[in-house]
């Protein structure tokens, strides 16, 4: 009854007349049937006569300490009581009671009234759920979604066409946020299905040529950015796939679903999902907008091996070319092939894709897996292969095997460490470190240790390919013959090395390299002289 009339326990018989008139005087906005409000106006003038007498509010007071309060209505008065308990705030009562009645099927007008006071406890609930820290969305969706289906079904829609309205306009605004509540639950709670028909729902009613902007305050672009963080890739891309053809997609939805699709080849080992990557990437080079994607596609390119078309995307080769990048060139530069697969595992990073997300990817395992290595030897590539091995560090049996088909020569290679010779069985080039004074420096003296123990007392020959290349390889492995074949050796140490200059080719492949050469040999027989070496590969080609 304190509840009913809005007073409190420790009011007075006055506070609570002023509680009861104040409550009688207040209108009801919605439309319950004339028996109904005179039923409410019955209870609240039951529950106002107890109160305000001495005797009964002290019996009633003693009931409601014990628990014991019962109160009998007659079945026609029902509606009536259901009104003043929802706006007394008894919304889990009132819903409780509702939906017994609603089993019995009661007559029409006053199955209407039920529906009505059951409908503002579920918009009371709603608020309930919204006031929580944090709010509780979902729960108010739900609740609110039941109030729309009672007011709808159960022909009360028209006697409360305000409070349909204002439900319709509360679900528009946070349903979107519902569903992205919805999306975030564990990947395999039965609930987190509502979530994707819901964004699909959402997304598909908006777009190109019709509404512009998602409930709640949400661009369409903002929208599915939010939703896709909280899918799989595979669930992006079956989004992506399903979305009717009537909807145009829109760029940042083609970039997002073909991130998906290179995540979801790496975390499913489907590199035939790299082409179709690269080919939204194509797709939405066609939009009329600034992106460059060069990166994307060179990086796609690697991934199924194809090493031209990754050079020309980086325009490693092309110093005019306007997708180079000095310094993703120069990190490549640097760091050879490798580079490049390092570069290639710093990108594979999928903050957007729920299932891959915060995982480290790594590239042996990606290209040791058998389907992996079986769609790479049919496409012929070469360079994948090569990074596999490069990657992997000791070539698994399976890897092998798939490798002996097209490569023979690569079952000698067992390690990490002979990558390059695997380069030179197949015929591939690879980009050398950037020259610089010290690896300069470095080649040159290892040149000449080399060169002093060729033409040495022990003629060792077999180091002179490991620092020379070409002509000067072949020069100088006959002159270390013909001083072996006469009997002769030359004794000498080197003192020094100084770099005076260094010119390197625009492609970064070719070196040009001056240097000051100080040697010792016996009875201080000295020499200092300065010579020009040529470099390719990082072996000297020609030169002294």
């Amino acid at each position: 009854f304190y509840k009913v009339l809005g007073a409190e326990p420790h009011f007075l018989g006055d506070g609570v007349k002023r509680a009861f008139e104040a409550r009688v005087a207040k209108p009801l906005q919605f439309g319950y049937s004339t028996d109904a409000l005179i039923s409410r106006r019955q209870m609240l003038q039951i529950a106002h006569d107890t109160l305000t007498n001495q005797s009964s509010r002290t019996e009633y007071d003693r009931a409601l300490s014990e628990n014991a309060l019962t109160l009998d209505v007659a079945w026609d008065k029902v509606p009536g009581v259901l009104c003043a308990l929802q706006e007394a705030g008894e919304a889990q009562a009132v819903l409780a009671i509702g939906e017994q009645l609603l089993e019995d099927r009661p007559p029409k007008r006053f199955k209407q009234d039920v529906v009505l006071a059951m409908a503002l406890a579920y918009v009371d609930v709603s608020r309930d759920a919204m006031a929580t820290s944090p709010p509780d969305v979902i729960r108010c969706c739900e609740v609110l979604e039941r109030a729309l289906k009672l007011l709808q079904e159960d022909g009360a829609s028209n006697l409360a066409p305000d409070l349909l309205s204002q439900i319709d306009e509360t679900l528009e605004e946070i349903t979107p946020r519902c569903v992205l509540e919805l999306l975030a639950l564990p990947l395999d709670e039965k609930k987190r299905q509502e979530g994707l028909r819901g964004v699909r729902n959402i997304l598909w009613s908006v777009g190109r040529g019709g509404i512009s902007t998602v409930g709640g305050g949400f661009s369409r672009e903002a929208y599915m950015n939010e939703a896709f963080l909280q899918m799989t890739s595979a669930e992006q891309m079956d989004f992506f796939s399903k979305t009717p053809n009537s909807i145009p997609p829109e760029w940042f939805e083609i970039y997002s679903v073909a991130l998906a699709n290179v995540a979801q080849a790496i975390v499913s080992k489907r590199p035939e999902l790299i082409m179709m990557a690269d080919d939204l990437f194509e797709q939405l080079q066609k939009f009329n907008i600034e992106m460059d994607l060069a990166l994307e596609r060179a990086l796609c390119s690697l991934l199924v091996g194809d090493i031209s078309n990754c050079r020309i995307w980086l325009g490693i080769d092309n110093e005019s070319s306007p997708h180079r990048d000095p310094k993703i060139v120069e990190f490549i530069v640097n760091n050879s092939l490798p580079g490049l697969c390092k570069l290639l595992e710093t990108w594979l990073v999928f903050p957007r894709s729920r299932d891959t997300r915060g995982m480290q990817f790594r590239l042996g395992d990606y290209y040791d897996d058998p389907k992996v290595l079986s769609y790479l030897e049919m496409m012929e590539s070469h360079l994948a292969a090569a990074a596999a091995i490069a990657k992997l560090g000791a070539v698994k049996s399976s890897a092998l095997q798939a490798f002996s088909k097209v490569f023979p020569a690569a079952l000698k290679i067992v390690s990490a460490s002979a990558f390059f010779a695997l380069l030179t069985v197949i015929g591939l080039k690879y980009m050398p470190p950037r020259m610089d004074a010290k690896l300069a420096e470095d080649i040159v003296r290892k040149w000449q240790s080399i060169k002093s123990k060729a033409l040495g007392s022990d003629h060792s020959v077999a180091s002179l390919q490991e620092v020379l290349d070409g002509n000067m390889l072949k020069v100088w492995t006959d002159r270390a013959a013909e001083i072996e074949r006469n009997g002769w050796f030359w004794d000498y140490k080197l003192s020094d090395v100084t770099i005076d200059s260094i010119t390197v080719s625009m492609d970064g492949r070719r070196a040009t390299v001056e240097a000051t050469i100080e040697e010792a040999g016996p009875k201080n027989n000295d020499s200092k002289y300065t010579t020009r070496y040529e470099m390719g590969g990082w072996k000297i080609t020609e030169g002294a």
